[in-house]
């Protein structure tokens, strides 16, 4: 009973946490490819974002048009969910593609390591989500004016321009989405396998 209580604890925990990560991450795309802040949904992003990324900032500047203080929030947050996990009893944790992932056993590099590989598979993420959710929204009618619409639309757009000017719709239907999909897809599988073979 006591570890069933654990585990339910540590999958709450680990949820929120990994919830949480995604909202810088999902700034740092959206600065990357200019989106426009003026969208409710983004300034939500903002907003939440903010009490820590605000003070980051000033020790931590942007390279390029890159902010990398949100990526630094990225890996800080994903770094202090798998310190609970080292330090705390409460089982598996979700971590880059595995439900079982047990940080009680690892040393602190690779506890770096691991939390840079799950950096970078949410990155992963954010895009291929998007791009899920955006289908998803395509079906249904009136969903233009939805301000997640905008932010889709930003983060999407790269990937898609091209493909779209590849694969030309048949009989109707907009193939480049699921290949775009099936394509992240498979990018994240080898390089996540590929970092874990080498860092891990």
């Amino acid at each position: 009973m006591g570890n069933a209580a654990l585990g339910a604890m540590g999958f709450i925990i680990g949820t929120i946490i990994s919830l949480y990560a995604a909202v810088p991450a999902l700034r740092f795309v959206l600065q990357a490819v200019r989106a426009d802040y003026h969208n409710q949904f983004a300034q939500a992003i903002v907003t939440l974002s903010n009490p820590i990324l605000v003070p980051l900032r000033r020790v931590i500047p942007s390279i390029a048009r890159y902010d990398t203080a949100s990526l630094f929030m990225v890996y800080a947050v994903l770094f202090v969910k798998f310190l609970i996990f080292k330090l705390l009893p409460l089982g598996g944790v979700q971590g880059f593609g595995y439900s079982g992932v047990d940080p009680y056993s690892w040393t602190f590099p690779q506890l770096f390591v691991f939390t840079f590989i799950d950096t970078i598979y949410l990155l992963f993420n954010v895009f291929i989500f998007s791009l899920i959710i955006k289908a998803i929204l395509s079906w249904i009618p009136n969903s233009q004016g939805n301000p997640i619409q905008g932010v889709l639309d930003s983060i999407t757009t790269p990937i898609m321009r091209p493909l779209r000017g590849l694969i030309p719709p048949i009989g109707g239907f907009d193939l480049s989405v699921m290949v775009a999909i099936i394509g992240l897809f498979a990018l994240r599988m080898f390089v996540i396998g590929s970092l874990i073979a080498i860092l891990g």
